[in-house]
């Protein structure tokens, strides 16, 4: 009897608010079939964040999330209403206020979580939205109505966690004594030394390995790099090749005038000639010309060299390459130099710039063993082996100038892998770790940059 009476009154008041617009004594007033829910959005909401202490004392802190500071989506073809850009870790949305507009007056009804009625939407009542709600709009002639299905979406991690995720360890890698890998749109490719030659090895999700074609030079995994979206480039018996699959290489030049490749841009090649000059190739290695330093070539790194190229942010059309090694003329830390290369047809040419460690600054890189270079959440991240250990992760976010210990980048607790024979390698999402010795094969994120704001 009492739910009767609810429903009564629900329909009462639609009738009750229908008359009172036919009956104004103002302009006539022409009512709508409409029933669509035109916007959608939250007020101020509590969140409460727990930390631990070094200790184990858990505390929790509470603050506030503006509301208005998340934008409803709303989908008439499927009539359901959700925030792409989901609300932090912690929100409460047991407690809801929120703003419902409607296309022509509707009246706004919600749906009880208790007896499954359906009252009137009252904007100051407080919702429960730890699941979704239902709201049916009525159009203003009483003649139709629509439901709606409204999910406030709330991350479940914290956005700058990193976590591993291990997957199982492939034995062939296990087998490799000394490796390098590079992203090649979505594969990762793992070429390394093997009974005196190279071999590869490539994969998509870590779990699944395919082999790849062998290649009768144990040097030529050192001699790899990549363009991002292109091709792979490996010097292999004196010929410089391209491949796109790992399988099928296209031989460039057969006795290239260089010795090894170090690093790439968008549309160009650098590597050291005979004597350890640095070398430049815009034509896929047809020509090469001797590329500009600001400082003594002597200070240039030639042993466990990485390097990352990135889009420049100032700038439309020009790449940031950053790479570092050990230069024996550099004792204590290592040789990070750094090249601007600009595009645009009245771009200047760059040269090769020193970024030397200034007295006020005392967090320059050290000198690594299996140095990996990661462009990684807009820095550059460094790590290899100092002693025999695996390093803490460098994190730099002022393109190279100093490097400092991030705490939400840690290498995996239960990685043994071999110092002298492991590599890294990122998509910009995800980071792969890969050691030979053990076979270990690892997957690692930053929540945020993992986070699908299309769910």
């Amino acid at each position: 009897m009492i739910k009767l009476k609810k429903t009564l009154y629900g329909l009462l008041t639609v009738t009750l608010l229908l008359t009172s617009c036919v009956k104004s004594n103002d302009d006539s007033v022409t009512l709508s079939n409409d029933t669509a829910i035109i916007a959608f959005s939250i007020g101020t909401l509590n969140r409460y964040v727990t930390s631990t202490s070094s200790t184990g004392e858990e505390t929790v802190t509470k603050t506030t999330v503006k509301g208005t500071d998340y934008t409803f989506s709303i989908d008439e073809d499927n009539y359901c209403i959700f925030n792409a850009d989901s609300l932090p870790v912690g929100t409460d949305v047991k407690h809801v206020t929120c703003a419902v507009g409607t296309m022509n007056n509707g009246t706004v009804y919600v749906k009880s979580l208790e007896d499954g009625i359906f009252y009137l939407f009252d904007a100051t009542d407080s919702l429960d939205f730890s699941v979704p709600r239902e709201f049916r709009v009525y159009s203003s002639d009483g003649s139709a109505n629509q439901i709606y299905q409204v999910k406030i979406n709330v991350h479940q991690q914290e956005g700058d966690q990193f976590c591993w995720i291990q997957c199982p360890s492939y034995d062939e890698i296990a087998a490799l004594e000394a490796m390098k890998s590079v992203m090649l749109n979505d594969d990762l490719y793992v070429y390394g030394l093997k009974n005196g030659k190279t071999v590869g090895y490539k994969t998509t999700d870590g779990s699944s390995w395919t082999e790849l074609a062998e290649i009768d030079d144990k040097d030529a995994y050192q001699n790899m790099v990549v363009i991002p979206e292109e091709a792979i480039y490996m010097i292999a018996n004196g010929s410089l090749q391209k491949t796109t699959d790992g399988n099928t290489w296209t031989e460039l030049v057969k006795d290239v005038a260089v010795k090894r490749l170090i690093a790439t841009s968008k549309i160009e090649l650098y590597a050291f000639d005979a004597d350890n000059k640095i070398m430049v190739s815009w034509d896929e290695g047809q020509t090469w010309e001797e590329d500009e330093l600001d400082e003594s070539l002597s200070w240039f790194p030639t042993e466990e060299t990485a390097y990352v190229c990135v889009p420049l942010k100032m700038t439309e059309y020009s790449d940031y390459i950053l790479m570092a090694g050990i230069s024996s003329a550099i004792g204590d830390i290592a040789s990070v130099w750094r090249k601007i290369v600009e595009y645009d047809i009245q771009g200047l040419a760059d040269k090769w710039v020193y970024m030397e460690r200034t007295d006020d600054n005392q967090l320059a890189l050290p000198q690594m063993k299996n140095m990996v270079l990661l462009s990684y959440d807009d820095g550059v991240l460094a790590f290899g082996a100092i002693n025999n250990q695996f390093s803490q992760i460098y994190q730099s976010r002022d393109n190279g100038i100093t490097w400092k210990n991030n705490k939400h980048y840690i290498l995996p607790d239960k990685f043994e892998g071999n110092t002298g024979s492991f590599t890294a390698a990122t998509d910009g999402k995800n980071i792969w770790l890969v050691s030979g010795g053990t076979g270990e094969v690892w997957q690692g994120h930053l929540n945020k940059l993992i986070w699908d704001k299309k769910e």
